[in-house]
């Protein structure tokens, strides 16, 4: 008895760490910025820096190095980001599945074909146990495409790639995240070094591929395009079988292939920005889950294997 007493004791003395205050914190380390995250959900600068404060009490030790203008997190918070982004995925998956009896539905999702084959399969999966009764319709085609279906009312998501004066002229876009591309081929291989340098290549119209030769050409690094495909499954193939290079986001993980720059004589190359889009935000629960769903996936999974290799 005397060591169950001091059981409750100290489980009432130790302050919970709290759901909304995890959030918070999780938000702040990802943007870097206690003005972005009172954008984010709706309040005050001063309100997140008390939920932090509050956090930190909680957490019963600092959290963050010096003040929160340069938020710069400690060993600690470090540890906690870890935990909290586990922790929240965990609680905003028993909440979708507690309720996922009450949606049904059908959801029209476009994405490129180099994002289908890359970052969807496990997502989709997943959301399919929570949402057995939403059925989900996915149309591959490039970033312009999409956003012309968007429009047309054709589609009512899309994952895109940002790119500048491309958007749909109705719905909402949300930024979940920017990720660096890089110059993927075999390793051992020798089409690095070939000039001109054999690209393969998405068409044109393409940011991968415009951000690919305005990099070759400012470098003077002669270059041909071997290979044009629509599918990430003619670019794969063509570096897998070392007769190109190509361009891909640095989170992908293609068996037999490798990432390389410098140690090749090529230039780096800059970010992309993946932007969901939702034609009607509110309108439709299934299509306001899915929504959800892709964006916390993609937000936190920075790195995603190819599908079916």
């Amino acid at each position: 008895m005397p060591e169950t007493k001091a059981l409750l004791m100290t489980y009432w003395v130790i302050a919970p760490l709290e759901i909304a205050l995890l959030r918070t914190f999780v938000l702040l380390a990802e943007t870097g910025s206690v003005t972005a995250v009172a954008r984010r959900i709706g309040r005050t600068q001063p309100a997140i820096s008390q939920q932090l404060r509050r956090l930190e009490e909680a957490a019963g030790r600092p959290l963050f190095e010096g003040d929160l203008r340069h938020p710069s997190l400690t060993a600690q918070g470090l540890r906690l980001l870890e935990r909290a982004r586990q922790v929240l995925h965990l609680h905003d998956q028993a909440q979708a599945e507690l309720r996922a009896s009450e949606v049904a539905g059908r959801v029209r999702l476009g994405c490129p074909d180099l994002y289908a084959a890359f970052m969807l399969p496990a997502t989709l999966r997943s959301f399919r146990r929570s949402h057995p009764a939403v059925e989900v319709m996915v149309h591959c085609a490039l970033t312009r495409a999409l956003v012309a279906e968007i429009s047309a009312g054709r589609l009512d998501l899309a994952l895109t790639t940002g790119m500048p004066g491309v958007e749909p002229g109705v719905g909402v876009g949300t930024l979940l995240r920017r990720e660096r591309l890089v110059w993927m081929g075999r390793p051992e291989g020798s089409a690095w070094r070939r000039r001109p340098l054999p690209l393969a290549m998405l068409p044109e119209g393409n940011l991968y591929r415009d951000h690919a030769l305005a990099a070759l050409q400012a470098a003077g690094i002669p270059w041909s395009i071997t290979c044009q495909s629509e599918s990430i499954a003619g670019l794969q193939a063509m570096a897998l079988a070392d007769a190109a290079v190509t361009v891909l986001g640095e989170s992908v993980q293609v068996p037999e292939l490798a990432a390389a720059a410098e140690e090749h004589g090529l230039p780096g190359l800059p970010q992309v920005a993946l932007v969901l889009w939702v034609r009607q935000p509110g309108a439709d629960a299934a299509v306001d889950r899915l929504a959800e769903h892709i964006a916390e996936a993609l937000r936190h999974d920075r790195t995603v294997a190819a599908s079916g290799s």
